[in-house]
């Protein structure tokens, strides 16, 4: 890795504005893209800038304050457009997979200023006719320019492509990434999403509480990346949701949290886990409350009917259980734009002693954009077939995830239990769970229903967990039927 630091003074301007000129140095022969932020709705003022190698393959960078590894896919499609796909961590594995910026031909050529919520951006590409002053700011002052090379994936990169570029030295590896930034401005930690800076944003101060009031008291449940605790708040049991401590530090996951935060803040509705406030001292001591749910979680439930031998087959208690996260996912998809909970599974169905569930865990939710989302986020045996694939998906998704939960209420074990205990497959090959995957995504492989549940709860489970979306029941029609079913039980 090499990288070059400059900050203040006159000379900064005349390379900020030879900025571009230097990048077509930089990458070499190589194609990129360049996102320039803008604070300014117009796009008049500078911000920040953000290069990116175009290979079309998994690249690497550090992030801005150099805490966590961030990886992308930058590439031109076929018809002009550019896209920037973002990674955090692990090189490009589709469970990291943070959000993709896209712009259309006309836009990218002629660096129309485009919008993303609150933020202004120009694009420009290897592509361009460039002039020594496409970047230029002006009077901008303090200045910083790093330029970042991780030399892992580069290595990987330029193996590839050895036979047909030419050999390149130690001193002319192209960039792939630049970040250009303004003291002015706040550099996020990774441009181009829509979570930057998030602490300043008008619904987390407006609900933002005294965290002094919030009162821990045990350890509920830890995750890769947060702990749930029972806690209390001006004397009412809550639950708590903080960073792991290895992730506190980290701006990123900070605005993660707080992204979960403003999303739930937002929504209303019985089925959904409610939003109490968020609350911190310093931003490492962030944390988000909710509403605490006496019953645990849906998955707890289903271990103690196993554990205890209850009979299997989907009850009327079970199926309004279904009815109402059904009602919940209905909600979800009304939304505009539609809210896609990409995590959903018995760990996130919420219980109270009446069994009334709720719709917990957002922090993988997003908001669907106008164009269908790209690759996997959640866990495994509750994805779709399209989402383990990395392909485009949307709303069906869930409802194949759904298909999966409705299985775990009627046979109370986790999904695919049946294929797993078989150990080796009809092929005679060992069932491992990558295996397990693989036979999932081509439909070898089905989640089970027993043969107590009514035959319509099994048409409606078997239609979710179809492998075509198209043929999947949006959240409405499995809505529909279970309200006409539990009419007639």
């Amino acid at each position: 890795m090499y990288s070059y630091w400059c900050g203040g003074g006159d000379d900064f301007e005349g390379m900020l504005s030879d900025y571009l000129p230097t990048l077509r140095n930089k990458f070499d022969s190589f194609p990129y893209i360049v996102v320039k932020y803008s604070p300014a709705s117009d796009c008049s003022t500078f911000g920040a800038a953000s290069a990116f190698l175009a290979s079309g393959n998994c690249e690497g960078s550090f992030n801005a304050n150099k805490s966590m590894g961030v990886h992308f896919v930058a590439s031109f499609e076929s018809n002009g457009s550019a896209s920037v796909q973002y990674f955090l961590g692990s090189p490009c594995v589709s469970g990291q997979w943070i959000t993709t910026e896209r712009v259309d031909q006309k836009t990218l050529a002629d660096h129309s200023c485009v919008h993303n919520n609150n933020n202004a951006y120009t694009w420009y590409s290897s592509n361009d006719e460039i002039s020594s002053s496409s970047l230029s700011t002006g009077s901008i002052i303090g200045i910083s320019v790093a330029v970042l090379v991780v030399l892992a994936s580069i290595a990987t990169h330029f193996v590839r492509r050895r036979q047909s570029k030419k050999l390149l030295t130690e001193n002319s590896l192209p960039l792939t990434t630049v970040i250009l930034q303004s003291d002015e401005t706040i550099l996020p930690e990774m441009l181009s999403t829509d979570r930057n800076m998030l602490w300043n944003d008008d619904v987390i101060v407006a609900n933002r509480i005294q965290r002094s009031k919030v009162k821990f008291k045990k350890l509920i449940s830890r995750g890769a990346y947060g702990e749930v605790y029972l806690a209390k708040f001006n004397r009412k049991p809550v639950a708590v949701k903080v960073l792991v401590t290895a992730t506190r530090a980290s701006i990123h996951q900070v605005n993660d949290l707080l992204a979960e935060a403003k999303m739930i803040a937002t929504m209303d509705h019985p089925h959904i886990i409610s939003f109490i406030g968020v609350a911190w001292d310093s931003l490492s001591d962030l944390c988000l409350v909710l509403e605490y749910m006496d019953g645990g979680d849906l998955r707890t439930l289903l271990d103690k009917y196993l554990k205890s031998r209850q009979p299997v087959g989907i009850t009327k208690t079970k199926a309004t259980i279904a009815l109402n996260v059904c009602h919940a996912l209905t909600y979800l998809h009304s939304l505009n734009p539609p809210v896609v909970h990409r995590d959903l599974k018995s760990r996130n169905i919420l219980l109270n002693r009446s069994m009334t569930p709720k719709l917990t865990d957002f922090g993988i939710s997003r908001e669907r954009p106008d164009h269908t989302m790209t690759a996997g986020v959640g866990t495994s045996l509750w994805m779709a077939p399209e989402v383990m694939l990395g392909k485009k998906y949307d709303e069906k998704a869930y409802m194949f995830s759904f298909g999966v939960v409705l299985s775990e209420l009627d046979l109370h074990r986790m999904p695919y239990a049946h294929a797993m205990a078989q150990k080796v497959d009809t092929d005679g090959e060992i069932m491992t769970e990558a295996a397990l995957l693989q036979k999932i995504t081509t439909g070898a492989v089905h989640v089970k229903f027993s043969v107590e549940t009514p035959d319509p709860l099994v048409e409606l489970g078997q239609a979710c967990v179809s492998i075509k979306p198209e043929d999947r029941p949006t959240a409405a029609e499995a809505l529909y039927k279970l309200h006409v079913l539990l009419a007639k039980w």
